[in-house]
């Protein structure tokens, strides 16, 4: 006879009370789905940052230019980049809306506002000969790559690749958590100690992870684990920000949006 062993009949009790079964719960901040695709995830994070971009932009005219970037880290940066070494390697069309939402905030707190309200402030019978009717110049946004630089601000794939590789140094420092530990295979060849093995492909943190740290420890020249925490991640963003640089200073390139070439753009 057939198997009715299925997901949707399994019962789960722990003390003999039984565990109901959802399409998804939130677990420390984190809504994890069914399927781990972190689409709802996705959802209530955007609708956070939209929320906090929209406060961001209420209250920066009545705060000092100098706080803008801990304004910035408060209200928004920290929102984006909580638990994202879980969800963040996700594909780059799951990415691309949290990715628009800190290019508005950067434009926000940043960008050139005066530029902005000075195209609407000329009535079209104002304006030159032949440039009454206005193309696409006029609607184009500023190019926040330079505001992201100038600010020394990680866009949202590179803080993806800034938090697993400190992560993981962490993990393979201090040996804790152990069972996150025992996941990971250190090579055995001589000079290679601090090289892992990547394990079978997959979007989950341990693939994502090793491929990201093998990187970052020959840029960094990591070949050891007793180099202190603080320095390592110092250097480890000096160096993703100086890779951001590459490319055209105005637009987001292939070659710049995948820092450490690590991305799937």
């Amino acid at each position: 006879p057939k198997s009715n062993n299925t997901a949707e009949n399994l019962i789960l009790k722990i003390d003999n009370t039984k565990i109901k079964q959802v399409n998804e719960a939130k677990f420390l901040g984190v809504t994890i789905d069914e399927n781990l695709n972190w689409n709802t995830h996705l959802k209530n994070l955007t609708k956070k940052l939209a929320c906090s971009a929209g406060i961001i932009n209420l209250i920066k005219d009545n705060i000092p230019d100098e706080l803008f970037k801990n304004l910035y880290y408060t209200l928004f940066e920290s929102h984006l980049a909580y638990g994202i070494t879980v969800w963040g390697g996700v594909s780059n069309n799951k990415i691309e809306p949290l990715f628009k939402l800190q290019k508005k905030c950067i434009r926000i707190l940043f960008g050139d506002k005066e530029a902005y309200l000075n195209k609407f402030k000329t009535c079209a019978r104002a304006r030159e000969f032949e440039k009454q009717i206005l193309g696409s110049d006029f609607y184009r946004r500023e190019n926040t790559k330079p505001l992201f630089n100038k600010n020394s601000i990680m866009n949202i794939r590179n803080l993806y690749i800034y938090h697993c590789a400190n992560e993981i140094f962490k993990i393979l420092k201090f040996r804790t958590p152990i069972c996150l530990f025992e996941n990971f295979s250190l090579s055995d060849r001589n000079g290679r100690e601090t090289r892992l093995l990547t394990p079978t492909p997959s979007k989950n943190f341990f693939y994502e992870g090793s491929i990201i740290w093998n990187v970052v420890r020959e840029l960094l020249k990591i070949y050891d684990f007793s180099l202190k925490l603080g320095p390592i991640k110092h250097d480890m963003k000096v160096k993703i920000l100086e890779i951001q640089l590459q490319g055209d200073p105005s637009e987001w390139q292939n070659r710049t949006w995948n820092t450490l070439q690590y991305s799937r753009y």
